[in-house]
């Protein structure tokens, strides 16, 4: 008997493709889990994401889980993602997505403090990462009895000039007290991640028909039916 806590932080709304997958794979997963398996579904709702995970984390245990399945309110994935995650029995694993920003790239590294980025598409099975997004992570929850508070936390990395992640800063935390994070290859190419995006003019132009290119295939094929026109008449 497993008891799952899927946690959720979120701002005032979800996504209808967000809520249309979780309800999907919330129900296949009780559907077919096994009798006794204790299903929990939370959502803290603000702005502080740092806050929102602890308080998560905090409610899963309190509800006795075995496991705490992050999900970002702005994610896409497949109805077996879950069981999929389950499956491997590590501390944490997660899935890679691609950034809502151009360039695109992915939010699981190799090596953070030069950001060089881990793609999924080539790669296949478990890779252990350096760090990785939670947008899609999967925790044993006994692992928070052995980190020290804070759990998450936004913090400054002076050695790269910038802020790093409730995300980052959890992946260090746990690399820091002997833990390993894994990233899922194969799950992840089925992961997708909402983004808004305002279209230009500039979109336009990259699927603009070329005129010249136009013309050239029009004169190509006005020669063509001369040439067919030619040989009929012979």
């Amino acid at each position: 008997m497993k008891n799952i806590a899927i946690c959720v932080p979120a701002r005032d709304e979800v996504s209808t493709g967000f809520a249309h997958d979780l309800a999907i794979m919330s129900a296949r997963f009780y559907g077919n889990a096994p009798s006794g398996t204790l299903f929990n579904v939370n959502f803290v709702a603000g702005t502080l994401i740092a806050d929102q995970r602890q308080k998560l984390v905090m409610m899963a245990i309190k509800q006795g889980a075995d496991y705490i399945l992050f999900l970002d309110s702005d994610m896409r994935f497949p109805s077996y993602l879950l069981e999929r995650m389950l499956a491997h029995d590590q501390d944490i694993v997660a899935c890679n997505y691609a950034t809502r920003r151009l360039p695109v790239k992915t939010v699981a590294f190799s090596d953070f403090a030069e950001l060089k980025c881990i793609y999924s598409l080539d790669k296949n099975g478990l890779e252990e990462v350096d760090a990785i997004g939670m947008g899609a992570m999967l925790i044993k929850t006994e692992i928070f009895k052995k980190l020290p508070l804070p759990w998450f936390s936004i913090s400054y990395l002076p050695s790269g000039n910038m802020y790093i992640g409730e995300d980052i800063y959890f992946c260090k935390l746990a690399q820091a007290n002997g833990m390993k994070v894994y990233v899922d290859h194969d799950l992840s190419k089925d992961v997708r991640h909402i983004g808004v995006m305002e279209f230009t003019h500039d979109h336009a132009e990259i699927d603009r028909p070329d005129p010249m290119a136009e013309a050239a295939a029009l004169i190509e094929r006005l020669q063509d039916e001369k040439d067919q026109s030619g040989k009929e008449d012979q």
